[in-house]
Protein backbone atom coordinates (compact mmCIF):
# COMPACT_ATOMS: atom_id res chain seq x y z
CA UNK A 1 0.00 0.00 0.00
CA UNK A 2 2.79 2.38 0.93
CA UNK A 3 4.63 1.54 -2.28
CA UNK A 4 1.56 2.20 -4.37
CA UNK A 5 1.03 5.55 -2.67
CA UNK A 6 4.69 6.44 -3.19
CA UNK A 7 4.49 5.56 -6.88
CA UNK A 8 1.27 7.51 -7.12
CA UNK A 9 2.94 10.66 -5.78
CA UNK A 10 5.96 10.13 -7.98
CA UNK A 11 3.91 9.79 -11.12
CA UNK A 12 1.04 12.24 -10.67
CA UNK A 13 2.24 15.69 -11.62
CA UNK A 14 -1.03 17.50 -11.01
CA UNK A 15 -1.31 16.20 -7.47
CA UNK A 16 2.24 17.28 -6.68
CA UNK A 17 1.59 20.76 -7.98
CA UNK A 18 -1.70 21.05 -6.08
CA UNK A 19 -0.25 19.87 -2.76
CA UNK A 20 2.92 21.97 -2.98
CA UNK A 21 0.96 25.03 -4.15
CA UNK A 22 -1.51 24.69 -1.29
CA UNK A 23 1.29 24.43 1.28
CA UNK A 24 3.18 27.38 -0.19
CA UNK A 25 0.03 29.50 -0.46
CA UNK A 26 -1.00 28.70 3.11
CA UNK A 27 2.39 29.68 4.53
CA UNK A 28 2.46 32.90 2.53
CA UNK A 29 -1.11 33.85 3.43
CA UNK A 30 -0.60 33.07 7.12
CA UNK A 31 2.58 35.12 7.39
CA UNK A 32 1.04 37.97 5.39
CA UNK A 33 -2.04 38.08 7.63
CA UNK A 34 0.19 38.15 10.71
CA UNK A 35 2.13 41.12 9.32
CA UNK A 36 -0.67 43.31 7.92
CA UNK A 37 -2.31 44.58 11.16
CA UNK A 38 0.75 45.38 13.26
CA UNK A 39 0.23 47.21 16.54
CA UNK A 40 -1.45 50.03 14.64
CA UNK A 41 -4.60 47.94 14.26
CA UNK A 42 -4.57 47.17 17.98
CA UNK A 43 -4.10 50.86 18.79
CA UNK A 44 -7.06 51.70 16.57
CA UNK A 45 -9.43 49.96 19.00
CA UNK A 46 -8.08 52.17 21.77
CA UNK A 47 -8.50 55.29 19.62
CA UNK A 48 -12.09 54.35 18.78
CA UNK A 49 -12.88 53.99 22.47
CA UNK A 50 -11.57 57.53 23.07
CA UNK A 51 -13.81 58.80 20.29
CA UNK A 52 -16.80 57.13 21.94
CA UNK A 53 -16.02 58.91 25.21
CA UNK A 54 -15.72 62.26 23.44
CA UNK A 55 -19.16 61.75 21.91
CA UNK A 56 -20.54 61.22 25.41
CA UNK A 57 -18.59 63.94 27.21
CA UNK A 58 -19.01 66.68 24.61
CA UNK A 59 -21.66 65.63 22.07
CA UNK A 60 -21.83 67.62 18.88
CA UNK A 61 -23.76 70.85 19.25
CA UNK A 62 -23.87 70.85 23.05
CA UNK A 63 -20.80 72.84 24.09
CA UNK A 64 -20.31 75.57 21.50
CA UNK A 65 -17.94 78.43 22.29
CA UNK A 66 -19.63 81.65 21.21
CA UNK A 67 -17.52 83.35 18.54
CA UNK A 68 -19.38 86.64 18.99
CA UNK A 69 -18.66 86.80 22.71
CA UNK A 70 -15.99 89.48 22.63
CA UNK A 71 -15.49 89.31 26.38
CA UNK A 72 -13.91 85.85 26.52
CA UNK A 73 -13.77 84.25 23.06
CA UNK A 74 -10.18 84.98 22.04
CA UNK A 75 -8.86 84.41 25.54
CA UNK A 76 -10.65 81.06 25.77
CA UNK A 77 -9.28 79.93 22.41
CA UNK A 78 -5.72 81.16 22.96
CA UNK A 79 -5.47 79.86 26.50
CA UNK A 80 -7.81 76.99 27.33
CA UNK A 81 -8.07 75.47 23.86
CA UNK A 82 -4.42 75.97 22.92
CA UNK A 83 -3.29 74.57 26.25
CA UNK A 84 -5.38 71.45 25.61
CA UNK A 85 -3.05 70.58 22.73
CA UNK A 86 0.12 71.45 24.61
CA UNK A 87 -0.87 69.60 27.79
CA UNK A 88 -2.03 66.60 25.77
CA UNK A 89 1.40 66.28 24.17
CA UNK A 90 3.50 67.17 27.23
CA UNK A 91 1.61 64.69 29.41
CA UNK A 92 2.96 61.84 27.27
CA UNK A 93 6.49 62.65 28.46
CA UNK A 94 7.87 60.83 31.47
CA UNK A 95 9.42 63.85 33.11
CA UNK A 96 10.70 61.72 35.98
CA UNK A 97 12.92 59.55 33.78
CA UNK A 98 13.21 61.01 30.27
CA UNK A 99 16.59 62.39 29.32
CA UNK A 100 16.83 65.83 27.69
CA UNK A 101 13.41 66.68 29.08
CA UNK A 102 13.90 70.41 28.50
CA UNK A 103 14.60 69.87 24.80
CA UNK A 104 11.73 67.42 24.43
CA UNK A 105 9.30 69.73 26.20
CA UNK A 106 10.21 72.52 23.81
CA UNK A 107 9.83 70.27 20.75
CA UNK A 108 6.45 68.98 21.92
CA UNK A 109 5.25 72.49 22.75
CA UNK A 110 6.31 73.92 19.39
CA UNK A 111 4.62 71.07 17.55
CA UNK A 112 1.42 71.56 19.57
CA UNK A 113 1.27 75.31 19.03
CA UNK A 114 1.89 74.93 15.31
CA UNK A 115 -0.89 72.35 15.04
CA UNK A 116 -3.28 74.59 17.00
CA UNK A 117 -2.54 77.61 14.83
CA UNK A 118 -2.90 75.66 11.59
CA UNK A 119 -6.26 74.31 12.71
CA UNK A 120 -7.86 77.23 14.56
CA UNK A 121 -6.15 80.51 13.59
CA UNK A 122 -8.59 81.21 10.77
CA UNK A 123 -11.59 80.43 12.99
CA UNK A 124 -10.32 82.77 15.68
CA UNK A 125 -9.63 85.53 13.17
CA UNK A 126 -13.16 85.28 11.78
CA UNK A 127 -14.72 84.77 15.22
CA UNK A 128 -16.40 81.51 14.28
CA UNK A 129 -18.22 79.42 16.84
CA UNK A 130 -16.19 76.44 18.03
CA UNK A 131 -17.91 73.17 18.92
CA UNK A 132 -15.97 71.27 21.59
CA UNK A 133 -16.92 68.05 19.81
CA UNK A 134 -14.90 69.22 16.79
CA UNK A 135 -12.06 70.11 19.14
CA UNK A 136 -12.17 66.62 20.66
CA UNK A 137 -12.07 64.91 17.26
CA UNK A 138 -9.19 67.11 16.18
CA UNK A 139 -7.32 66.20 19.36
CA UNK A 140 -7.53 62.55 18.28
CA UNK A 141 -5.93 63.48 14.95
CA UNK A 142 -3.36 65.45 16.90
CA UNK A 143 -2.61 62.44 19.13
CA UNK A 144 -1.95 60.35 16.03
CA UNK A 145 0.44 62.99 14.72
CA UNK A 146 2.25 63.15 18.07
CA UNK A 147 2.55 59.35 18.14
CA UNK A 148 3.95 59.29 14.60
CA UNK A 149 6.46 62.08 15.17
CA UNK A 150 7.64 61.42 18.71
CA UNK A 151 6.74 57.84 19.72
CA UNK A 152 6.55 55.36 16.85
CA UNK A 153 5.16 55.28 13.32
CA UNK A 154 3.81 51.82 14.11
CA UNK A 155 1.25 53.09 16.63
CA UNK A 156 -1.07 54.54 14.01
CA UNK A 157 -0.11 52.69 10.82
CA UNK A 158 -0.50 49.14 9.57
CA UNK A 159 2.19 46.54 10.06
CA UNK A 160 2.76 46.37 6.32
CA UNK A 161 3.42 50.12 6.14
CA UNK A 162 5.72 49.83 9.14
CA UNK A 163 7.69 46.99 7.55
CA UNK A 164 8.50 49.04 4.45
CA UNK A 165 9.32 52.20 6.40
CA UNK A 166 13.00 52.98 6.82
CA UNK A 167 14.16 51.51 10.13
CA UNK A 168 10.79 49.85 10.75
CA UNK A 169 12.01 46.27 11.04
CA UNK A 170 14.99 47.27 13.18
CA UNK A 171 12.60 49.04 15.54
CA UNK A 172 10.17 46.12 15.61
CA UNK A 173 12.85 43.67 16.73
CA UNK A 174 14.64 45.97 19.16
CA UNK A 175 14.54 45.28 22.90
CA UNK A 176 14.04 48.96 23.68
CA UNK A 177 10.89 49.14 21.57
CA UNK A 178 9.44 46.05 23.22
CA UNK A 179 10.11 47.66 26.59
CA UNK A 180 8.40 50.84 25.39
CA UNK A 181 5.20 49.12 24.22
CA UNK A 182 5.13 47.02 27.39
CA UNK A 183 5.15 50.21 29.46
CA UNK A 184 2.62 51.91 27.20
CA UNK A 185 0.08 49.10 27.64
CA UNK A 186 0.59 48.88 31.41
CA UNK A 187 -2.33 50.04 33.53
CA UNK A 188 -1.92 51.10 37.15
CA UNK A 189 -4.48 52.44 39.61
CA UNK A 190 -5.72 55.74 38.28
CA UNK A 191 -5.33 57.57 41.58
CA UNK A 192 -1.69 56.46 41.72
CA UNK A 193 -1.07 57.72 38.19
CA UNK A 194 -2.88 60.97 38.93
CA UNK A 195 -0.74 61.52 42.03
CA UNK A 196 2.35 61.78 39.81
CA UNK A 197 0.71 64.35 37.55
CA UNK A 198 1.62 67.86 38.64
CA UNK A 199 -0.19 70.61 36.79
CA UNK A 200 -1.90 73.98 37.02
CA UNK A 201 -5.46 74.59 35.90
CA UNK A 202 -7.98 74.71 34.61
CA UNK A 203 -7.86 78.48 34.80
CA UNK A 204 -7.61 81.65 32.78
CA UNK A 205 -4.24 80.53 31.42
CA UNK A 206 -5.49 77.05 30.59
CA UNK A 207 -3.90 73.77 31.68
CA UNK A 208 -0.14 73.55 32.25
CA UNK A 209 1.61 70.24 32.92
CA UNK A 210 4.67 70.48 35.16
CA UNK A 211 5.44 66.82 35.85
CA UNK A 212 4.08 63.71 34.17
CA UNK A 213 4.42 59.95 34.39
CA UNK A 214 4.07 59.69 30.62
CA UNK A 215 2.52 57.18 28.29
CA UNK A 216 0.82 54.48 30.19
CA UNK A 217 -1.65 55.23 27.46
CA UNK A 218 -4.86 54.18 29.23
CA UNK A 219 -4.04 56.03 32.45
CA UNK A 220 -2.72 59.01 30.52
CA UNK A 221 -5.82 59.38 28.38
CA UNK A 222 -8.17 58.95 31.35
CA UNK A 223 -6.30 61.73 33.14
CA UNK A 224 -6.50 63.98 30.08
CA UNK A 225 -10.21 63.37 29.41
CA UNK A 226 -11.02 64.14 33.03
CA UNK A 227 -9.07 67.38 32.77
CA UNK A 228 -11.17 68.35 29.75
CA UNK A 229 -14.30 67.71 31.80
CA UNK A 230 -12.89 70.11 34.39
CA UNK A 231 -12.20 72.62 31.60
CA UNK A 232 -15.86 72.44 30.56
CA UNK A 233 -16.93 73.11 34.14
CA UNK A 234 -14.59 76.09 34.28
CA UNK A 235 -16.11 77.39 31.05
CA UNK A 236 -19.53 77.61 32.70
CA UNK A 237 -18.34 80.41 34.93
CA UNK A 238 -15.32 82.48 33.97
CA UNK A 239 -15.57 85.45 36.28
CA UNK A 240 -19.34 85.06 36.29
CA UNK A 241 -19.56 84.54 32.53
CA UNK A 242 -20.19 81.38 30.45
CA UNK A 243 -18.16 80.96 27.26
CA UNK A 244 -20.86 78.79 25.69
CA UNK A 245 -23.71 79.95 23.47
CA UNK A 246 -26.19 78.03 25.59
CA UNK A 247 -26.12 79.90 28.89
CA UNK A 248 -28.31 77.28 30.56
CA UNK A 249 -25.50 74.74 30.60
CA UNK A 250 -24.10 73.88 34.02
CA UNK A 251 -22.69 70.94 35.97
CA UNK A 252 -26.14 69.51 36.67
CA UNK A 253 -26.88 68.83 33.00
CA UNK A 254 -23.48 67.48 31.98
CA UNK A 255 -23.59 64.07 30.29
CA UNK A 256 -20.58 62.79 32.18
CA UNK A 257 -18.46 64.01 35.07
CA UNK A 258 -15.73 61.35 35.16
CA UNK A 259 -14.01 58.78 32.93
CA UNK A 260 -12.58 55.54 34.35
CA UNK A 261 -9.93 53.36 32.75
CA UNK A 262 -12.27 50.40 32.27
CA UNK A 263 -14.25 52.54 29.79
CA UNK A 264 -11.36 52.60 27.34
CA UNK A 265 -10.25 49.66 25.21
CA UNK A 266 -6.96 48.24 26.50
CA UNK A 267 -4.54 47.51 23.65
CA UNK A 268 -2.53 44.27 23.86
CA UNK A 269 0.56 45.77 22.28
CA UNK A 270 3.21 43.24 23.30
CA UNK A 271 1.12 40.25 22.19
CA UNK A 272 0.43 41.94 18.87
CA UNK A 273 4.10 42.83 18.49
CA UNK A 274 5.10 39.20 19.06
CA UNK A 275 2.62 38.06 16.39
CA UNK A 276 4.01 40.70 14.04
CA UNK A 277 7.60 39.59 14.64
CA UNK A 278 6.68 35.96 14.01
CA UNK A 279 4.85 36.93 10.83
CA UNK A 280 7.85 38.89 9.54
CA UNK A 281 10.17 35.93 10.18
CA UNK A 282 7.76 33.55 8.44
CA UNK A 283 7.32 35.90 5.49
CA UNK A 284 11.05 36.28 4.91
CA UNK A 285 11.54 32.53 5.39
CA UNK A 286 8.94 31.97 2.72
CA UNK A 287 10.52 34.47 0.31
CA UNK A 288 14.12 33.35 0.87
CA UNK A 289 13.77 29.58 1.32
CA UNK A 290 10.33 28.15 0.59
CA UNK A 291 9.52 30.11 -2.57
CA UNK A 292 12.85 29.28 -4.31
CA UNK A 293 12.45 25.58 -3.42
CA UNK A 294 8.87 25.58 -4.65
CA UNK A 295 9.85 27.37 -7.87
CA UNK A 296 12.73 24.95 -8.47
CA UNK A 297 10.56 21.88 -7.95
CA UNK A 298 7.81 23.29 -10.12
CA UNK A 299 10.31 23.99 -12.91
CA UNK A 300 11.78 20.49 -12.56
CA UNK A 301 8.35 18.85 -12.74
CA UNK A 302 7.34 20.84 -15.80
CA UNK A 303 10.60 20.02 -17.61
CA UNK A 304 10.18 16.33 -16.85
CA UNK A 305 6.59 16.45 -17.96
CA UNK A 306 7.60 17.87 -21.33
CA UNK A 307 10.21 15.12 -21.63
CA UNK A 308 7.54 12.53 -20.99
CA UNK A 309 8.66 11.69 -17.48
CA UNK A 310 5.10 11.89 -16.14
CA UNK A 311 1.86 10.43 -17.30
Amino acid sequence: MKEKFKNFLERKLKLKIIISSCIASFLFLLSFLMVIPGIGMESQKFIKSIERQIKIIMPKGMYVIDGQDSAVYENAMNSAVKSAYVSDAISTLNTYEDKNIVVKREEYTNFSVEWFENRWADDIKNKRDVDLYDLGIDLIKFDKAVATKFLSYSYVHSGLEWMFRSGGLAEAFSKSFYKQVWRDQTIIKQDVYDSFMQYEGPGLSGLKVKESLGTMIINNKVWFLNRQIENIKFGFNIMGHSIFKNKNLNETNMNKIKVTYDELSSPFLTDTLNVYRTGVIMLFTFLVIILPIYSTLLTFWIINYKKGGYK
